[in-house]
């Protein structure tokens, strides 16, 4: 077959808001039967590899925590290969905290924002003054200023929701600093999931539901994308993407997919 893994997105992709896009169970355990290797890649900040497993076992998918790559994990291992065990401000969601600590970072309180090395910044449901204010104090202090990603909004069952990118600009507008992203469309997460895969990039079809994140961050690694037009992008915005980020394939959903590609 031609491609022997899939980096699937999860929200807008999988699921809205943990509820399944249509006929994605059945897609998903398809490619499984079949012996596809799916590696679900995700930036959402709040989660960990286990939760997201046991969810999706909950939805009828076949599947392990080995399967999983979230932004939080990628950031933490970001950061370990950078300078190993660190002091890290993180003002993102308790998914990022989770793989700080078990890689052996310190996870500073916010009153010890001057020991800070890395701020790594995200969807945070608790963000707050004091937050903003160490977060601030930090960066302008020296430390390194990570983003898990750049989404303004991402989708939910009721519509869109404020994304990881729009608390990561705050910081970036208050300090001048351009933070060093992570999560997808950056290569960072996306090389981590080559790895887990073991595969080449011409091996593997990149998979999503936002152009400007999931095609982009598969076209940054030289993959074949495929967006489907379950949750952000909408076939009203098709003729509106540029040439550059053009994917591979469009669906309308996970089903069409699999029924394609794997028939």
């Amino acid at each position: 077959m031609k491609y022997r893994g899939v980096i699937m997105d999860l929200d807008g992709c999988v699921y809205l808001d943990y509820v399944p896009t249509e006929g994605a169970v059945e897609a998903l355990n398809k490619l499984r039967s079949l012996g596809v290797r799916v590696i679900y890649v995700t930036n959402n900040p709040e989660t960990t590899s286990e939760e997201l497993a046991e969810r999706l076992r909950g939805l009828g998918v076949e599947c392990s925590p080995e399967d999983f790559l979230t932004v939080g994990e990628a950031a933490a291992s970001y950061i370990s290969s950078r300078s190993g065990s660190s002091r890290v401000l993180v003002i993102a969601g308790d998914g990022v905290r989770e793989y700080c600590r078990r890689m052996g970072h310190r996870i500073l309180d916010l009153d010890e924002w001057s020991e800070a090395e890395y701020v790594v910044v995200g969807f945070d449901r608790e963000i707050n003054y004091r937050k903003l204010v160490a977060g601030l104090r930090a960066l302008l202090n020296g430390a390194v200023f990570i983003g898990t990603n750049p989404d303004a909004v991402h989708p939910g069952r009721n519509g869109p929701e404020p994304g990881s990118g729009a608390f990561v600009v705050i910081f970036e507008y208050m300090t001048g600093i351009k933070p060093i992203i992570v999560g997808k469309p950056s290569k960072i997460i996306m090389e981590q999931a080559l790895r887990r895969l073991d595969m080449r990039p011409e091996e593997v079809l990149v998979v999503g539901d936002r152009v400007d994140t999931d095609i982009k961050a598969g076209r940054a690694i030289g993959a074949d994308t495929a967006l489907v037009l379950t949750g952000i992008t909408k076939e009203k915005d098709l003729p509106s993407i540029p040439p550059d980020l053009k994917p591979t394939y469009v669906f309308r959903s996970l089903r069409e997919l699999v029924e394609r590609l794997y028939p």
